[in-house]
């Protein structure tokens, strides 16, 4: 008679909407959609011709917010001087490109307590607490909207 091996999780247990993505995940770098889309585009010419492979393609080309290798740049680098932000939340803005502070706080799932907005959003990020204001968050979105209509 065979047995069964039971995989039993030594750590905490997953959960997306905590950002509990498992350990696999808790050094890993996130992509814009944008940044998937050049990259799939500027791939050798032998790119595999499967369903997954196209129907990925057309999704990055469907959901890309930026044009541009720069516009997409230059939106990495504005969320990128904000240390309030994990590599998470940065990808997701952009990918989202949400209108407001309130919407990204509704929208993008994190580990962060968000107060009212003339407090501050507490998020814990490796152990260590960071502090951002709503008026900040609402400055990078607002930033980010306007590159995202002047973008080239």
């Amino acid at each position: 008679m065979a047995t069964r091996l039971r995989h039993r999780p030594t750590g905490e247990e997953e959960d997306a909407a905590a950002l509990k993505l498992g350990p696999e995940f808790n050094n890993a770098g996130c992509l814009l959609i944008s940044e998937v889309k050049y990259l799939l585009e500027n791939r050798d010419k032998d790119a595999p011709d499967t369903a997954v492979y196209n129907k990925t393609l057309e999704y990055v080309k469907t959901f890309t917010k930026f044009s541009t290798t720069d516009s997409a740049s230059a939106v990495r680098e504005t969320l990128r001087r904000e240390p309030a932000l994990t590599q998470f939340e940065t990808a997701q803005i952009a990918n989202l490109c949400p209108a407001d502070a309130e919407e990204a706080k509704s929208v993008i799932p994190r580990s962060v307590t968000y107060l009212s907005s003339n407090m501050k959003i507490l998020i814990l990020n490796a152990n260590s607490l960071v502090k951002i204001d709503d008026d900040r968050l609402q400055a990078l979105l607002d930033e980010i909207q306007t590159m995202r209509k002047f973008q080239t």
